[in-house]
């Protein structure tokens, strides 16, 4: 048995192995056991999270020893069935440890050029005249020496968080204590304050993206459901589609409509599909799942043929109309990237091109929110008012 460094924290593995937290958002998911150990969630966090941890650069606050019993990560993972978020197992996959190999690169880098500009004296000569080593500049009268092992502590763990390599460099040669090293007070608070505005840039751009997949999975779904539909309406024989070519489907429309990885499991969306269009039935053939609807027309599609066309078109107008008149944007002078979409509701953008190009999934993957889609949908949003009032000049 290897022998293994104790971690100073014990894992809970009712939780989240990677960030221990409870997320009310997201659910623990584990991998699948059909799938093969070179395949599966584990392999990937043990091979991936070593190599994180050597080039300094872990995305979240973790020790990997607490993960490792002695037999190894990936071991012990499956021995307690270990359970993680899909997002924090998607800050260890092979995309974000490629980048975050290119800026341990390229810290490194510029560490090595500066080192061979600097003079023969060291490192350790410059820390002790009285110079600041945030800004590097000299001021012995307003230089406070660094006294306390909580400021070494604090220091490391900013550096760590903006990936500051000249930081990180200085803060290698040992403890501020031991490298008597001084600062300005108020370089030290703007260090902080550029710290504390990166972290809030990276909660809000997580926020957004959650955000973005409350909104675009069901739109997605309701696609994918619509081209099935249409499609058992106007074939004249059998329809019978695969499982797998939905699931694909589904994620190539969730990644066009912005998100990056798509969590999307086939059980489950097969799950979905059979309660949303109850006509449905799975049936295996070998590997494959394929999915045919009855012979008879489901009490699902008899009870929707009972509303004609006008009850359909007045309920999806009234839902536009309230949030058309809901959504608030302003002009601050200036045209930024993103601005069109901005000024107008997602779900306007995306009835248009319902409207222009078709219903289903597959038309939206081929043409997506054109440019004469942004236009009209901006023209109705500009039109679009609460109340009239006779004889004012605008609304």
């Amino acid at each position: 048995m290897a022998s293994v460094v104790p971690s100073k924290w014990q894992t809970d593995w009712n939780k989240c192995c990677l960030c221990q937290q409870d997320k009310k958002d997201e659910d623990l998911k584990s991998p699948p056991t059909r799938y093969s150990t070179e395949q599966d969630g584990y392999s990937m966090i043990a091979s991936n999270l070593p190599l994180f941890q050597a080039i300094n650069d872990l995305p979240i606050i973790l020790d990997p020893a607490r993960l490792d019993e002695g037999d190894g990560i990936e071991k012990t993972l499956k021995i307690h069935h270990a359970k993680y978020h899909q997002s924090c197992r998607g800050l260890f996959n092979n995309t974000k440890l490629e980048r975050a190999k290119k800026r341990a690169s390229t810290t490194l880098s510029n560490a090595d050029e500066r080192s061979r500009n600097m003079p023969r004296t060291g490192i350790e000569d410059r820390h002790s005249t009285n110079e600041c080593f945030v800004c590097e500049k000299e001021s012995p009268t307003e230089l406070r020496q660094a006294m306390t092992m909580k400021l070494n502590k604090r220091l490391n763990k900013c550096a760590q968080n903006l990936n500051d390599g000249m930081l990180l460099a200085k803060l290698s040669g040992g403890d501020v204590i031991a490298q008597e090293l001084k600062y300005h007070p108020s370089c030290l608070t703007g260090l902080y304050n550029r710290e504390r505005a990166y972290l809030t840039k990276v909660e809000n751009e997580k926020k957004s993206q959650r955000s973005l997949e409350t909104e675009v999975y069901p739109l997605a779904f309701s696609e994918l459901v619509t081209y099935m539909a249409e499609t058992k309406a106007s074939s004249e024989g059998p329809s019978i589609f695969r499982l797998a070519d939905m699931h694909s489907l589904y994620k190539q429309r969730l990644q066009q409509l912005g998100v990056e990885s798509p969590d999307v499991n086939s059980t489950r969306l097969k799950d979905k599909l059979l309660a949303e269009l109850p006509e449905l039935e799975a049936h295996k053939k070998g590997r494959d799942v394929l999915l045919a609807f009855q012979e008879d027309v489901g009490s699902a599609l008899s009870h929707a043929s009972e509303y004609s066309e006008a009850i359909v078109l007045a309920k999806a107008a009234k839902i536009l109309r309230r949030q058309m008149i809901d959504h608030k944007s302003t002009f601050d002078g200036t045209f930024h990237e993103g601005c069109v979409e901005e000024a107008i509701p997602s779900t306007l953008l995306q009835f248009v091109g319902m409207i222009e190009h078709g219903a289903d999934i597959k038309s939206q993957l081929r043409f997506g929110a054109s440019k004469t889609d942004l236009a009209m949908a901006q023209l109705l949003q500009y039109n679009c008012y609460a109340r009239y009032k006779e004889g004012a000049a605008t609304h």
